[in-house]
């Protein structure tokens, strides 16, 4: 149960990490950590037991000082979301990433996750209940062509969850992924220009709380999900050039 506990969010500035934080904050303290601080001072200020650090996460130095601040003032985490997320268009045959953008875009999504994971898990106190939650999305189960790092960082975020949980089986560790539909957030407005029904943020982080407070350990509420899992099942290739074709109709390619 989402209740009484000490939680860091990752990306908690904006989008879903927010509305999360605005809902979990009533019965919880909350911290929230991004690399933008207006927007993470303005989460604080406008909700009560919320605090916030100044993080890049896919610098493993900051990743290590916010857990040694934790230590210092004798914060115990017991609930950890790894929110935070990029997302990008790209066609490597018409542009042309950095290594530096790569590696950034990659480390966001998937190995500074695992990392917070490793330290929440070295500080935790192992006798009550922990929640390690990680949020990947509907691209894990089947992979959106044009967004190649992001539905390859995703679907490993996706798999190492699925061997965490089984490590932590006979533990009170609860290993949860929330798979997202299109949800309403300047990843899906902005940086892609999704087209299609995108879901309210705050509507998305109350059935996340309420799934999670059910003890479901994976929660995938889009309506492609259940057919996204035939697809993978029955017609992995023609399905991946479906999804592709799809895909570009509803994300405006600039």
């Amino acid at each position: 149960m989402l209740k009484n506990k000490t939680i860091l969010i990752t990306g908690g500035g904006s989008g879903i990490g927010e509305s999360l934080t605005k809902q979990l904050s009533k019965t919880n303290k909350v911290i929230i950590c991004g690399r933008n601080e207006d927007k993470l001072k303005k989460v604080a200020t406008e909700n009560d037991n919320v605090t916030y650090f100044v993080v890049d996460v896919t610098n493993p130095l900051e990743i290590d000082g916010l857990f040694e601040k934790f230590s210092a003032k004798g914060i115990v985490l017991d609930v950890l979301f790894n929110n935070a997320g990029v997302v990008e268009l790209w066609e490597i045959n018409n542009t042309k990433l950095s290594s530096s953008q790569i590696f950034s875009k990659i480390n966001t999504n998937f190995t500074c996750a695992v990392c917070l994971v490793q330290r929440f898990f070295s500080q935790a106190n192992a006798g009550v209940e922990n929640y390690i939650i990680n949020i990947t999305s509907e691209v894990a189960i089947m992979p959106i062509p044009l967004l190649p790092l992001y539905s390859a960082s995703k679907s490993g975020l996706s798999v190492f969850t699925k061997a965490l949980r089984l490590q932590l089986k006979n533990t009170k560790f609860k290993v949860v992924e929330i798979l997202p539909p299109a949800v309403e957030t300047k990843m899906t407005t902005q940086d892609l220009n999704n087209t299609s029904k995108l879901v309210k943020p705050y509507v998305f982080a109350e059935n996340v709380i309420k799934n999670i407070n059910n003890g479901k350990l994976e929660y995938a509420p889009g309506s492609n999900a259940f057919q996204l899992n035939l697809i993978r099942r029955f017609f992995p290739k023609a399905g991946l050039k479906l999804i592709d074709k799809l895909s570009r109709k509803q994300l405006i390619v600039k």
